[in-house]
């Protein structure tokens, strides 16, 4: 083989291995772009526990208790003392005076400008004289930081908190009913690892080039073992 012919050889090896990297580090940049569309589901089991102990304390209080959760402008959960999926204002009947939590938020691509952002609005039924500060839940561990890390299990929390801001709130009267425990463990992520997921482009990445060091070494080495020598001087018949 000549030069030119395993510079041609060696050049190839170099274009596949950029391509490997261009492609590794463009799919990087698209899963990072879509982690602004995880979605949020809140399990039933926990929802349905909630509105049991939200079914408990409307009985002791003689006030409805209820939750919502958007994200943006979309509901992602909602439910009661009613029931899950039932809006505590849904029955004027059953419920004339109502305390409804809405938990608010949302997460944003990578790539957008935009913050993420969670926040509470407290709203009471006409009703009721008092309003309740949402603030309240801060000190409770439901604060909207943890609304925007966690949104399906803190919006169960503040719902759950929603009887005892009632009662300091001056709105309702009579003991908080104990919580139940609810819902069930959720199963243990298998085969993950937290460095090889953070960190899989740059394995990629210096792998590639690593390969790349060895194909070209050993490609010159057969090529400086097959590579015929030049006749010494002096060696030629004279």
């Amino acid at each position: 083989m000549d030069a030119g012919a395993r510079k041609k050889l060696i050049d190839g090896v170099w274009v596949a291995i950029v391509a490997v990297v261009m492609l590794s580090v463009f799919a990087y940049c698209s899963t990072r772009d879509g982690a602004g569309d995880d979605t949020v589901a809140v399990p039933a089991a926990d929802a349905q526990s909630v509105a049991a102990d939200l079914a408990r304390a409307s009985a002791v209080h003689g006030v409805c208790y209820g939750w919502q959760l958007l994200n943006g402008t979309t509901p992602v959960s909602a439910g009661s003392n009613l029931g899950v999926d039932v809006r505590v204002n849904s029955s004027a009947d059953r419920c004339p005076k109502w305390v409804e939590i809405r938990g608010t938020y949302h997460w944003y691509p990578d790539s957008s400008e935009s913050e993420d952002y969670a926040q509470y609005t407290i709203t009471v039924s006409a009703g009721l004289a008092a309003g309740i500060d949402p603030a309240g839940l801060e000190r409770l561990g439901a604060g909207p930081n943890r609304l925007l890390d966690d949104p399906s299990a803190t919006i169960l929390d503040a719902a759950e908190a929603l009887p005892l801001l009632a009662m300091e709130a001056g709105i309702a009267r009579g003991d908080v009913p104990e919580a139940t425990a609810s819902g069930s463990p959720a199963p243990v992520e298998q085969g993950g690892s937290d460095f090889l997921r953070d960190r899989w482009v740059l394995l990629v990445i210096t792998g590639s080039f690593l390969l790349a060091a060895i194909g070209t070494a050993v490609l010159t080495w057969v090529f400086t073992r097959t590579k015929k020598p030049k006749p010494e001087a002096g060696t030629e018949d004279e």
